[in-house]
């Protein structure tokens, strides 16, 4: 069992692995490179209003080690989600909530065609690609008006060239049932983001910002107080200047708006995400987190988010996964290239998208088994 570790990264997995060491009776050191802790999942402020930089993030989860976790620091106001999606047919705007249901798609002019390929749908969605999973799932009809845009903007990509390993997290069709995003027992959106939870949970840890820790780097004399490494960082940018560009990842850049209301309770849109599948909208969604924090204040601030930009949001999952091959292939060049043991948890180490929920398990379990060596 290590008696010192560096966490790289603040954001969830890392700051629970750093919390729980801490609790242990371990010494813990966080090195985050940004100002700021939080990770994907932080809240910004813009003229007192709190808004969503890298997207909407939403608490959800069924594990109960998760939420009690999640709860002790604070997270425990409840928000069920109900994002909506915007389409046009034949010069009319229509707003459908998301995922979508039989009730609300019975309502389109083009039903009689979607009813007829729901029925013909296969038992089991066709896994072979993103796309294939879509249409024997939904129907080519409902697929081009609501997938296909959205997913070429987002990825930059005909959705045929995608692995279908992500499509069951974010494509769903209710013939009943509740409307919700989510179905899980639990879900949370604190009035002010995850940030205050995350700063609770890190409160007695020594954290170090503005610190952008690469491998070459655990060579200097300061990180020979540490006998374990947990990288929660990237590794196309952790391993060093030789891994750049090994790792696809689609970036989003968002642009935050401000308007003013005329009360304190006032929105801009209609929810807090609608979606945008139609090609001649440039961005792919608004997000207004206003609805979600249920702030009371004078303006809102409406985001949003443009495909493309050199950031690292979301791993890019192809049909023959090259990339997450690629970041096994840097995982174990980093083993054989530390001089201390080195662990890796969190969505950007382990090249996956996941949820608030999981970056904490991921997290406590690395703790579990560094505390069982």
């Amino acid at each position: 069992m290590p008696k010192q570790v560096a966490i790289i990264g603040a954001g969830w997995a890392g700051s629970s692995a750093a919390r729980a060491l801490l609790d242990a009776g371990l010494g813990v050191e966080v090195f985050e490179s940004a100002q700021v802790i939080g990770g994907h999942s932080r809240t910004e402020l813009l003229q007192g209003v709190v808004y969503e930089p890298n997207g909407p993030h939403i608490f959800h989860s069924e594990n109960e080690r998760a939420v009690r976790w999640a709860r002790r620091f604070g997270l425990r106001r409840r928000f069920d989600f109900q994002p909506k999606t915007r389409i046009e047919i034949d010069g009319e705007e229509r707003l459908l909530c998301w995922p979508l249901r039989r009730d609300e798609v019975a309502t389109l002019p083009e039903w009689p065609r979607i009813a007829r390929e729901l029925a013909e749908r296969p038992s089991h969605p066709d896994a072979a690609s993103f796309e294939s999973w879509c249409v024997s799932l939904l129907g080519e009809t409902l697929y081009r008006l609501f997938v296909h845009g959205y997913t070429v903007k987002q990825w930059g990509c005909e959705p045929r060239l995608l692995s279908s390993s992500f499509a069951p997290k974010r494509i769903d069709f209710r013939e009943t049932g509740r409307r919700g995003l989510f179905l899980d027992r639990w879900q949370y959106f604190p009035a002010r983001g995850v940030n205050r939870v995350i700063e609770a949970m890190l409160q007695p840890v020594a954290v170090h910002l503005g610190a952008r820790i690469t491998l070459p780097d655990l060579d200097a004399p300061a990180f020979d107080r540490f006998d374990q490494i947990v990288v929660t960082a990237p590794l196309d940018d952790f391993a060093g200047p030789e891994a750049q560009g090994r790792l696809a990842w689609r970036g989003m850049r968002v642009v935050a708006r401000f308007h003013d209301t005329a009360d304190v309770a006032d929105t801009h849109t209609p929810a807090y995400v609608i979606n945008e599948p139609r090609l001649d909208v440039p961005y792919t969604r608004t997000v207004e987190s206003k609805h979600a924090t249920g702030q009371r204040i004078r303006g809102t601030v409406v985001c949003e988010e443009y495909p493309g930009a050199p950031a690292r949001h979301y791993p890019v999952h192809t049909a023959d996964a090259i990339y997450e091959r690629e970041n096994q292939r840097l995982k174990d060049f980093i083993r054989r290239a530390s001089r201390r043991p080195v662990t890796f948890c969190g969505r950007l180490a382990n090249y996956r998208y996941i949820n608030q929920d999981q970056a904490i398990l991921e997290g406590l379990r690395v703790v579990d088994d560094l505390l069982a060596d």
